[in-house]
């Protein structure tokens, strides 16, 4: 309707047989299929706002997943791990003839359960932050500043990355269930030819 569009979804899926690995021993795991199926449902909500320049969009994405608790009897449940029932995002650019593009973007993530994760068995909300700025130098010359994730989130300030024993599968890491590489800053030039 005019410069606003909203655009809003539900979604739902349904995994017969699903496969998961299970420890089949003290240094051994399996790969079996899951008697009881693993259910995934949700909404998204998508705002677009546009006006000459100026772009702004808002999402809001709920999810509900579940799945047969591995190594348990059927009927037993649990979030699907990984999976944040909350996700958000805001966008906002601004563009200009003479002077290039000015963009803001902000996504905010919800708490997930973690699996084999011997520090914690849930994630904290995270709210990640980044910017661009391009400037055109002339008709064939842009030079942009993109900075991403400018809190400095990182899996490693919440706990660390390898685990203190390996896992029967022989992992020593965590899922990384938070940004890994922290703040990034990077540049560049643009040519049209």
């Amino acid at each position: 309707r005019g410069a606003v569009e909203i655009t809003g979804t539900a979604f739902g899926s349904r995994v017969q047989d699903p496969v998961a690995l299970v420890t089949a021993g003290r240094d051994a795991v399996a790969l079996v299929n899951l008697p009881d199926a693993t259910r995934t449902w949700g909404t998204e909500l998508t705002v677009r706002y546009r006006r000459e320049g100026f772009v702004a969009v808002a999402s809001h994405a709920w999810t509900r997943a579940t799945e047969q608790q591995p190594e348990a009897p059927a009927g037993v449940r649990r979030e699907v791990p990984l999976t944040p029932r909350h996700a958000a995002s805001a966008m906002a650019v601004w563009e200009g003839e003479r002077w290039g593009r000015l963009g803001l973007e902000a996504y905010a993530i919800g708490r997930q359960s973690r699996e084999d994760n011997p520090f914690r068995t849930s994630s904290a909300t995270q709210l990640i932050v980044g910017a661009i700025h391009e400037r055109r130098l002339s008709e064939r010359l842009r030079v942009f500043v993109n900075l991403e994730n400018l809190g400095n989130v990182r899996l490693t300030r919440r706990h660390p990355l390898v685990r203190p024993a390996r896992l029967p599968n022989g992992r020593w890491t965590v899922d990384a269930w938070a940004p890994l590489e922290g703040r990034v800053v990077n540049a560049g030039l643009r040519v049209a030819w």
